[in-house]
């Protein structure tokens, strides 16, 4: 696991190379890169086959029903309490499986214009509404990325749906799981996330809030872990889990203006040399909308200075400096009133 890293802008050069390094896309080991792999798609797959056609509870149920158990109880009390299980299952998995590759910089968000789209809310979510430093909390009102339906979301809920709908039949049972998969995901997954970036709240002060939070402050550092939500089993399970007890120097300084963090460096080298016209335009116009943001690139800037001073032979280190000085002027701006 690569350890997450800590920068101060008024920190000397060895600092700011160690967050630039940590950035980078870690080398694995080969064998235990095609292990993890295959055990991410055998871990996922079986949870979301598990959810999709859990057998066991029908029979349960036959059982049930022929040893005297009125069929209305089957049907309208526990058949419900089944699908909520299932529902949860199926979100967490699935929900994992779609931040993890689909809203985050890797080969599937570089491969496809669909997913890319995705992923540019998602930055935006991460660097301009929401970055770490004191815009990390702020307000009563979730500040959305992406405005109007959501569709990033909404039409991969709507997808598994229909799905659902389309191989198990219009029953009761089948309204009974897509209802619980929108209650799970929207008044348990999408207000615990949005919660996170309130000042204030009814659950603050609670412990198992604040852990949740301290989680995916976490993950708003290094952007590789902590995809989970509501409880970071699924992080736990697949290799990508930060725990909050051994990061506590991380959390102490996370809310800090002063900080650049690998996510940071991740979506900054991704934006300056990756991004496409419409992605640039995109953050362009979010920045201007969030002008406190862009301090953060006055962060990036100190970086890839101490970057470029200490290894003259980084020529990625030198773009990346040339083309983030590029982006200041393009957001009306210079590094001196940052």
């Amino acid at each position: 696991m690569t350890p997450t890293r800590t920068v101060k802008v008024n920190l000397d050069a060895s600092h700011s190379n160690e967050i630039y390094i940590a950035a980078l896309k870690p080398k694995d080991n080969l064998f235990r890169k095609l292990l993890s792999t295959l055990w991410l798609f055998i871990g996922v797959g079986s949870l979301i086959w598990f959810a999709w056609s859990e057998p066991f509870s029908s029979m349960f149920f036959s059982w049930l029903t022929s040893h005297g158990v009125a069929p209305w109880a089957v049907t309208f009390i526990l058949t419900p309490i089944v699908m909520l299980v299932r529902a949860v299952i199926a979100v967490e998995s699935i929900g994992y499986g779609y931040h993890r590759f689909f809203q985050h910089v890797g080969y599937l968000t570089r491969k496809a214009q669909v997913f890319r789209r995705n992923q540019r809310f998602h930055w935006i979510h991460h660097m301009i509404i929401y970055p770490i430093g004191r815009l990390y909390r702020h307000g009563k009102r979730y500040h959305a990325s992406e405005k109007g339906l959501g569709l990033s979301w909404v039409i991969p809920g709507m997808m598994v749906a229909g799905l659902y709908l389309y191989t198990h039949g219009i029953t009761f049972a089948s309204f009974a799981f897509i209802g619980a998969l929108w209650f799970y995901a929207k008044m348990v997954v999408d207000l615990t996330h949005a919660r996170f970036h309130f000042d204030n709240h009814p659950w603050v002060g609670k412990p198992y809030f604040q852990w949740l939070e301290e989680i995916h402050l976490l993950h708003h550092w290094d952007q590789r872990y902590n995809f989970t939500i509501v409880h970071p089993l699924m992080d736990q399970l697949f290799g990508t889990y930060l725990d909050p007890a051994t990061h506590r120097k991380e959390l102490q300084i996370c809310l800090e203006d002063n900080e650049v963090t690998v996510s940071d460096l991740i979506n900054w080298r991704y934006l300056l040399t990756e991004a496409s016209p419409t992605e640039y335009a995109a953050f362009v116009s979010a920045a201007q909308k969030y002008p406190k943001s862009l301090r953060k690139v006055g962060h990036l800037l100190t970086v890839l200075k101490h970057r470029t001073d200490s290894h003259p032979e980084d020529a990625q280190a030198a773009e990346l400096h040339a083309r983030a000085l590029s982006l200041v002027t393009a957001v009306g701006k210079t590094p001196e009133t940052l």
